[in-house]
């Protein structure tokens, strides 16, 4: 038990002092999480045996327990015919009594190191979930600020390279589409309204032209 209280304890001080050490680096971050990861399942995994283990003499101090009172109700049985049957099941009782005292003075023992150890379970599994958290912040914050910084660097006097590739590229798409006739293709197309245009620009012209005559000829 003593040794197990050393580990969970060394365990805890391991984690706090990897939280000192986590620099704004997602590698190393992950890295660290990866160890505070795996020490939280093998303290899981070690509680889980001193839990079974307990659950163990429980049982047994329980079957030490009514082995006493048995014992002790058939020395009570034999006293009035066998003296001697009856004295060697008291004398029984009293050893099944002795072993279930001593039993249940290691069973509390056993349970204060049970209840630490979980103890020191969940201070691990809640610092793992804060180096997660932190973690995820720092990502979400590196990346947004990557972000912003390639968008200020666009907008910087280096950034005028950016825009004159964007500008030789548009260029390179426009004599594409110049030599796959897409140009003439929507030249064609507006042409058929600037027709249909002028022709009812035409019209309206020479119907003004004639109604000037008409009136010219009734006066």
């Amino acid at each position: 038990m003593q040794r197990i209280r050393m580990w969970t304890a060394g365990l805890v001080s391991r984690v706090d002092g990897m939280v000192s050490r986590i620099e704004n680096h997602e590698a190393l971050a992950a890295s660290a999480i990866r160890d505070v990861r795996r020490a939280a399942a093998r303290a899981t995994v070690q509680l889980r045996r001193v839990r079974a283990d307990g659950a163990r003499q429980r049982e047994r101090l329980a079957e030490l327990r009514e082995e006493q009172r048995s014992w002790e109700e058939r020395a009570v049985a034999s006293a009035s015919e066998q003296r001697e049957k009856a004295l060697e099941c008291l004398r029984r009782s009293r050893r099944a009594g002795r072993q279930a005292r001593e039993l249940a003075r290691r069973l509390e023992e056993h349970e204060r190191v049970e209840k630490q150890l979980a103890a020191d379970v969940a201070r691990v599994e809640d610092r793992l979930g804060e180096l997660e958290q932190q973690r995820n912040v720092l990502v979400t914050r590196e990346s947004r600020a990557q972000a912003l910084g390639s968008v200020r660097d666009t907008e910087s006097p280096f950034g005028a390279d950016v825009q004159e590739i964007f500008g030789r590229w548009e260029t390179r798409v426009a004599e594409h589409e110049f030599e796959g006739g897409c140009l003439h293709e929507g030249d064609a197309f507006a042409a058929e309204f600037e027709e249909r245009e002028e022709e009812a620009s035409l019209g309206a012209e020479l119907d003004a032209l004639l109604e000037r005559g008409s009136a010219r000829e009734e006066s």
